[in-house]
């Protein structure tokens, strides 16, 4: 009688323990919040001057190619002209204030078989609608290939959108769409490769 007595306090325990058991979400696709408390921002503007810095110790020849209204030039730049251009290094890409004012999730990509990671804003008052890192997964360090970010902003009596694309050890390119108060949209297209593969594309 005293050996059941002594049972019973840890079987109820043992029924505590399993009816209060976290579930296991499913799905491959399954998009995953990551709350703004536990740190796990990637360094979006890390990723960035990394990769400015490989390009400028090991590009060969750095190719520009612009387009206005269809209108197609192409010349080589130098490393100043470059980082001029480079502005992907955008305020709100500040650890502390991309932490402040923006949330995240991920997912996983079936198509493409990457990991997303998506930045939206938390008000709308800033200039960066949205920031999206991609990301390859392996068995040892999950690596970058591509940064991608949305812009809207004026300049004058002008509407501006931007969307911008990093390609890791690649290149950039900005397609900018400009909107005066009186007039047609000009569309232009700003491509910079420091990948001789890439050249010709």
């Amino acid at each position: 009688m005293k050996r059941i007595n002594l049972l019973l306090p840890a079987l109820f325990l043992l029924a505590v323990a399993c009816k209060h058991q976290p579930k296991e979400q499913t799905g491959p696709d399954q998009p995953t919040e990551d709350s703004l408390s536990n740190g796990s921002f990637l360094p979006v503007a890390d990723f960035i001057k990394n990769d400015i810095v490989k390009a400028d110790s090991f590009s060969g020849g750095i190719l520009r190619k612009v387009t206005i209204n269809g209108k197609k030039d192409s010349n080589y730049i130098q490393l100043p002209e470059f980082h001029q251009l480079a502005y992907f290094l955008l305020p709100e890409l500040d650890s502390a204030s991309f932490r402040e004012h923006f949330k995240e999730h991920s997912l996983m990509d079936e198509t493409t078989a990457m990991l997303n990671f998506i930045y939206t804003p938390t008000r709308p008052d800033g200039s960066l609608r949205s920031v999206m890192v991609y990301l390859t997964p392996s068995t040892g360090t999950d690596k970058v290939t591509r940064i991608y970010m949305e812009r809207d902003f004026t300049s004058g009596d002008t509407a501006v959108q931007q969307k911008l694309t990093w390609k890791m050890q690649a290149y950039f390119y900005i397609l900018t769409l400009r909107q005066p108060k009186d007039g047609p949209v000009v569309t232009s297209m700003e491509k910079v490769i420091w990948d001789p593969q890439y050249f010709a594309e």
